[in-house]
């Protein structure tokens, strides 16, 4: 490892210096337009306020994500998320040797012997949701990949479903969600939206006491089997918090994934038959819909930007940045740069096959990377895949109003006004 640099330099440019508030003002208002801007006229290195750069080159994201806590750091020592919504004692807001403790726990229960049984929850779950529409109806599509994705995640993660108790869990996302797309006041006021905030976050603590109260020992197969059967087990507080990140994470992203999947499916006659044709017997698997998972991902993260803070002197594209400063990551804005990808605003599945995919390492991660890289990302996009395929196989999502269709950037990027129509397609294969 070369040495770091010490004397920080001059800022890098920036809109209006990074200096002032308008900046801040102009990301509150158009988060996903402002870093795109922000990127196209000022470089790969931008400034946006006095204590934040946008960084959009694959190479320093790649040294950022791969740094092991010399240089920048998820959270400084000391430093909690504000807001009441960060769930702190969960791996994905821990640092140091306590992050290492908390991931070496979880991460047998994300091991590839379980993609099987995954898979097979996942058809499962798609025949019994798709049982219950009728040709013609029509449907919210991101709500029904939410009523799917929330009962393959309890099931991995808890070892049961959710039931009527699902619907808790996604009020409580779904207040979370709309408490970080929009500016605010401090939670201690009381707005309707931070009422509902409290109220939903109760409510989610009721549910997840419920699951560690029935939980049986599972041998630590597990998320929460890794939990509670730890010696010594943590705190409820920490079992909580953990349960609670890896619920609402994996199933909100997933959603929200499947979601822009069949945006772009219905907007792509030809790769969505493909996606079809491989869910069908004899059909090429999962490949084409891991490309065009892949693809949708590309186009729309749902993570979005990332961030870091840096503990030392850190150099990039020519600059030295002091410490102390928020280095803001945007899978958005590196996912549709031209440099990395051929006509990026473009849907096109075929980039990622045979052996294809971006020009550099870290012009595409939507699971971040490093060691820091999400422990479920695996089983995430093989989630992903099935559930397309094993859908695409027996209905059609005809897509109504997709010209309404926009992103949401909240702590997810959120697909708003995806509506289909269920037309049922004439091969249907056996569970």
């Amino acid at each position: 490892m070369t040495a770091s640099p010490t004397v920080p330099g001059p800022a890098p440019p920036g809109p209006r210096d990074g200096r002032g508030t308008a900046n801040v003002a102009d990301y509150a208002l158009d988060p996903l337009g402002f870093l795109t801007r922000a990127a196209r006229e000022h470089g790969d290195v931008v400034t946006l306020t006095p204590s934040n750069v946008l960084l959009a080159h694959p190479d320093d994201i790649g040294r950022v994500l791969v740094d092991r806590g010399e240089t920048v750091v998820k959270l400084r020592p000391g430093v909690r998320r504000r807001g009441g919504t960060g769930f702190p004692l969960a791996t994905m807001n821990s640092e140091g040797v306590d992050w290492e403790r908390k991931r070496a726990r979880l991460r047998p229960a994300f091991r590839s012997g379980r993609l099987t049984d995954l898979a097979h929850a996942a058809r499962e779950a798609v025949a019994r949701l798709v049982d219950t529409w009728h040709d013609g109806q029509e449907i919210d599509v991101h709500e029904a990949m939410s009523d799917l994705t929330m009962r393959v995640g309890a099931e991995h993660v808890a070892g049961r479903e959710l039931d009527s108790r699902g619907r808790i869990l996604a009020e409580a996302v779904g207040a979370i969600m709309r408490l970080t797309s929009a500016p605010r006041l401090p939670r201690w006021v009381p707005t309707p939206v931070n009422l509902e905030l409290r109220r939903a976050l109760r409510a989610l603590d009721r549910v997840l006491a419920d699951l560690v109260d029935e939980h049986r020992p599972d041998g630590g197969t597990t998320a929460l089997g890794r939990l509670l059967e730890s010696d010594p087990p943590p705190s409820f507080a920490e079992v909580r918090d953990e349960l609670a990140t890896l619920l609402m994470s994996g199933y909100e992203t997933t959603a929200d994934a499947l979601t822009w999947l069949f945006f772009a499916l219905g907007e792509d006659a030809e790769a969505d038959g493909r996606v079809a044709e491989g869910g069908r017997p004899g059909g090429e698997g999962t490949d084409f819909a891991g490309a065009a998972a892949k693809e949708a991902m590309r186009l729309y993260p749902p993570a979005w930007v990332i961030s870091r803070e840096t503990v030392r002197p850190f150099e990039a594209g020519g600059y030295v940045l002091p410490p102390g400063t928020v280095l803001g990551l945007s899978q958005w804005v590196t996912h549709r740069d031209e440099r990395w990808f051929a006509e990026p605003a473009s849907f096109r599945p075929g980039r990622w096959l045979d052996g294809g995919g971006p020009a550099h390492r870290y012009a595409f991660f939507p699971f971040g990377g490093g060691r820091r890289g999400c422990v479920g990302a695996a089983m995430a996009l093989r989630e992903i895949e099935v559930i397309a395929s094993a859908l695409r196989a027996r209905v059609r999502l005809e897509l109504v109003g997709a010209d309404g269709v926009r992103p949401r950037p909240a702590l997810a990027l959120q697909p708003v006004g995806v509506r289909a129509v269920v037309r049922r397609e004439r091969s249907v294969p056996a569970r």
